[in-house]
């Protein structure tokens, strides 16, 4: 929850301040529901002078929320520690002003900070952002030795790496050999079945960002050819699969 603090004092100088009819501002505060991990957002904050008379030294105090870094801001906005100063001096009656500050998104959550002020006429508006992650997995498969000859062995490296920024979940790696190849052993970060042609490994539970899960399958050359080795991987976040092929020359 961003909160955010305006002043309008409206007798400037007087040891007391009383309000009468006359200025009478409000403010609003917009920002995106949503935003992804170490993406920038940018919050917007309209000061409205709704009374019949101009409001003066008004002042607007936004707080800089934990788990997000300050960007910019524009109409030369000040900072004083942690909090952005907008002072906006004389506000018109019927007159608004658009204010803008951009953050970006440091920790997956909820945005909250709060804001105080000491002044008269006091209004305070609010918005909510909330922080995601997301997985980012790349499917990389090599073969060593190629080519191989007929009757020779080469193995197939799978990685799958997650690239993105929270944790991937349930992932599966399927791997199709080719009519030239037949299945001598496979391994690496799950064990797996074979069924004919097909190497189906079990899910890998977790997989967290920037780590990389690592198959192996090893075959064995029966016939020449352009071969195509497939790879195929699905997780709980990735509704289409992926797919991979290798290419390997048996001769």
């Amino acid at each position: 929850m961003k909160r955010l603090a305006l002043v309008a004092c409206l007798f400037a100088g007087l040891a007391l301040c009383t309000v009468h009819a006359g200025p009478n501002v409000s403010i609003t505060k917009s920002c995106p529901q949503l935003r992804y991990l170490g993406r920038d957002a940018t919050f917007e904050i309209v000061v409205n002078n709704r009374g019949d008379g101009p409001a003066l030294n008004v002042v607007v105090r936004d707080t800089v929320a934990g788990g997000v870094t300050f960007v910019n801001a524009d109409n030369n906005a000040s900072r004083q520690g942690n909090v952005l100063v907008w002072n906006l001096g004389t506000l018109d009656a019927g007159q608004s002003r658009t204010l803008k500050a951009t953050m970006r998104c440091d920790q997956i959550g909820k945005v909250t900070n709060s804001a105080t002020v000491s002044y008269c006429a006091e209004a305070e508006a609010e918005c909510a952002l909330e922080v995601k992650g997301i997985p980012a997995i790349l499917l990389e498969c090599v073969d060593d030795p190629d080519p191989v000859e007929v009757g020779g062995e080469l193995t197939y490296t799978i990685r799958v790496l997650n690239q993105g920024t929270s944790v991937g979940t349930n992932i599966k790696v399927k791997c199709t050999l080719p009519a030239e190849e037949e299945h001598v052993s496979s391994g690496g970060a799950a064990t797996s079945t074979v069924a004919g042609k097909v190497v189906t490994f079990a899910p890998v539970p977790t997989l967290a960002p920037k780590a990389t899960a690592v198959f192996t399958v090893r075959v064995k050359g029966v016939a020449a050819g352009d071969s195509r080795f497939a790879v195929e991987l699905l997780s709980d976040q990735i509704e289409r699969p992926v797919n991979e092929t290798e290419s390997t020359h048996i001769y």
